[in-house]
């Protein structure tokens, strides 16, 4: 076994394709084929949003493909700070340092704007494409003078026969208050060019995808060996034996239902991928590997993890309800 911490174990030390990421490539692809420049889409915090985004960013040759299955483009992914930035030199300093292009934050706005157009050029020349899917996270932080900016890009690009297609991701809850699509408030040169359509990013959504979900640590995460699947790395008897995580989805489900009820939240079985995969850490982690002669989880078990992960907080923070006051102290697990 390796010397390393299990990938589990290091902040996002691992991705995996969930539904709402598989709708998110669906999207994009379908917005490419329909000749747009961009697109965008929003929701609230820990839906899982960064982590589509890396899955897909790391995983372009498996999604980034048109219909004869070739590729059609390469992917970047950037996180677009706070902060103002007075001039297009600090936007073009923001843009090189956050791809790695260039480390140096004070540069002449043209010649950073030239080390982006020769990264694209570079990237794309590399794979034989001719396009570059750019996510911007936290693209809300981004001014209508700053999309001018990236206009002139495209422009330039679009001279080299090439095409910039961004991916403009917003936390629809970052002022405190839920926004959903906000294209009406830009330019209409904007909008023909970067939000000709726009998605909402969903958390899980019912069993079937929280099943999905559960099942990619039984088949497709994997760590030290590809044979070493998350789960089995975790309770290997039970896992040899037929067990999966995902044979029990519904048992999860079920305690997520009792204990929304307990608490009066609201019925729904949405559930945000912030605390989704703190719960399967929990389960794996805390529960499968450590008791003696593991062979499935028990109700119990599930209510503890989700107790102890901050499943309830989440939700209330959510739904927008003043937390209870057992919430605000350590969590009674007898809660009614």
């Amino acid at each position: 076994m390796s010397d390393e911490p299990h990938p589990i174990f290091i902040t996002n030390g691992y991705q995996i394709n969930t539904m709402p990421t598989t709708r998110l490539a669906n999207f994009i692809v379908t917005n490419i084929s329909q000749g747009h420049h961009g697109c965008s889409a929003y929701g609230g915090g820990g839906l899982g949003k960064s982590t589509a985004q890396q899955y897909l960013t790391d995983n372009a040759s498996r999604w980034l493909i048109g219909p004869d299955k070739q590729p059609i483009g390469v992917a970047a992914r950037m996180l677009m700070p706070s902060g103002p930035r007075r001039s297009d030199r600090a936007f073009w300093g923001v843009m090189n340092y956050r791809l790695n292009v260039s480390t140096a934050l004070r540069v002449e706005p043209t010649l950073a704007q030239d080390r982006m157009r020769n990264f694209i050029r570079t990237r794309c020349g590399q794979a034989r494409v001719r396009r570059m899917v750019l996510f911007i996270d936290n693209a809300q932080r981004i001014t209508d003078g700053e999309f001018q900016y990236l206009e002139d890009l495209d422009a330039q690009l679009a001279d080299d026969r090439l095409s910039l297609f961004l991916v403009l991701v917003r936390q629809s809850d970052a002022e405190g208050v839920d926004i959903g699509d906000d294209w009406l408030d830009r330019p209409s040169h904007t909008v023909r060019r970067w939000f000709m359509d726009t998605m909402p990013f969903q958390p899980l959504m019912g069993l079937r995808e929280i099943a999905h979900a559960l099942s990619r640590y039984d088949k497709s995460v994997t760590w030290p060996t590809p044979e070493m699947s998350f789960t089995r790395y975790f309770a290997r008897e039970a896992f040899d034996r037929g067990w999966t995580l995902a044979s029990e989805a519904g048992l999860i489900v079920a305690e997520m239902k009792a204990l929304r009820k307990a608490y009066q939240l609201p019925e729904s079985e949405a559930w945000p991928m912030a605390t989704f995969t703190l719960v399967v850490h929990y389960l794996l982690s805390e529960v499968a590997a450590r008791q003696e002669g593991f062979k499935a989880l028990t109700a119990e078990q599930v209510r503890s993890a989700l107790l102890a992960t901050g499943y309830l907080r989440l939700e209330f923070v959510r739904a927008r309800i003043r937390l209870p006051d057992s919430l605000r102290q350590p969590l009674d697990q007898d809660a009614a």
